[in-house]
């Protein structure tokens, strides 16, 4: 593309935002209707006049006012167990992924496929509507919502951690990859992948702090408070000094680490991610950071962290699961009007109201096992 070209696609975007932000200012009830529809509706919309097409897809406004609502209704996405292998698909495309969308009923069922070059090591929860994976050596980035997936630039060596986490003050998802320096060092090195939609020559951006702790890579990260956090790994527990989670600032790009509750009881079976056993659990709830332990046929324990630099934490909740069968009481994926949702080794959801201290079960027509949390959101992949 030539000079006056580049210079004339520029303008017609900057006449973009222009036209969506002179909607979002002079047509405010229309904004606010269509910022409650579904993202599958919105992309029919785009059809409808220049004006709406330009807010649906370049207002970061409009987009952060649907996620603000989406977030208060999220989804659920499940991994079939079955999955399609290729060897003879072009690069890229040789393992093929089955999943199923609903809502937190188990209703409004959308099937979904993703077809990557490697399997699939560890699937992400949503953030800012986007759900990230990693294979072995490379980091995925899916929107659900549009079916878009963005592989980012991969690396020769092996992955040993990442997460990912939205800077709300520059709108932008940050993407954060561990690495081992060396086969038999302690430390990790960090590199961080800022996802600007619509600009070229972004890569991966190595920091010159490192990660103090090697981190579990069978436990899911957390991300809550422009922090991400990680469980620490266990083999390292001896070394550790009562450190328990190590944390990523986001914003400052810093490393901290955190300590456990006092009143933490040290579990013993701590194998391969199975709803099945005792364990502790990062999770994010209602915008902030929560720790959860999981004993089986006993209770579920719940602490929110109150202050990151004193490693304080408070208790919020302790759950009687005594009379409920172990198959059923898997990690805690999300709340929805004050129930909270556990995924399961069968193919029920268990729910528990906190005000009630009630539980109920749905059943499901597959597994709900492998699954995880998303909103709906409108965040373009294109780079």
């Amino acid at each position: 593309m030539d000079f006056p070209n580049i210079v004339r696609a520029q303008n017609q975007v900057r006449v973009q935002k222009g036209m969506a932000s002179h909607l979002t200012n002079n047509h405010v009830i229309i904004a606010d209707i269509l910022s409650r529809l579904p993202v599958k509706t919105l992309s029919r919309f785009n059809c409808v006049c220049k004006l709406w097409y330009c807010m649906i897809n370049s207002d970061p406004g409009f987009q952060a006012l649907h996620h603000s609502r989406s977030w208060r209704n999220p989804r659920l996405l499940f991994r079939l167990s079955d999955f399609d292998f290729n060897p003879l698909e072009h690069l890229g495309h040789r393992y093929a992924y089955n999943f199923v969308s609903t809502d937190t009923e188990g209703k409004n069922i959308c099937l979904m496929q993703i077809k990557v070059h490697e399997p699939v090591k560890l699937i992400l929860p949503g953030c800012f509507g986007l759900l990230v994976f990693s294979t072995d050596t490379r980091i995925h980035v899916c929107n659900p919502s549009t079916r878009r997936i963005l592989a980012l630039p991969d690396y020769k060596s092996k992955i040993a951690g990442f997460g990912v986490g939205y800077l709300s003050s520059i709108r932008r998802l940050k993407i954060v990859r561990l690495i081992p320096r060396r086969p038999s060092s302690l430390h990790l090195e960090c590199s961080v992948f800022t996802l600007a939609p619509g600009q070229e020559g972004f890569s991966w951006r190595v920091l010159n702090d490192q990660c103090p702790y090697l981190v579990d890579q069978f436990s899911l990260p957390a991300f809550a408070n422009e922090t991400i956090y990680w469980k620490i790994d266990r083999q390292q527990a001896l070394n550790r000094h009562n450190d328990f989670i190590v944390s990523f600032n986001i914003r400052n790009e810093k490393f901290m680490t955190i300590t456990h509750p006092a009143d933490w009881i040290p579990t013993s079976n701590l194998d391969w991610r199975s709803p099945i056993r005792n364990s502790t659990q990062l999770v994010e709830l209602r915008g902030t950071l929560c720790m959860i332990q999981t004993l089986a046929s006993s209770h579920v324990a719940v602490w929110k962290l109150a202050d990151h630099k004193n490693s304080m934490r408070v208790k919020i909740c302790m759950i009687d699961t005594s009379r409920i069968h172990p198959n059923f009481v898997g990690e805690v994926q999300c709340i929805k009007d004050g129930e909270i949702i556990f995924n399961s080794a069968s193919n029920h959801l268990l729910y528990y109201d906190v005000r009630k201290k009630t539980f109920r079960k749905k059943m499901l027509p597959h597994s709900a096992e492998n699954l995880t949390s998303y909103c709906e959101s409108l965040t373009s992949l294109t780079r």
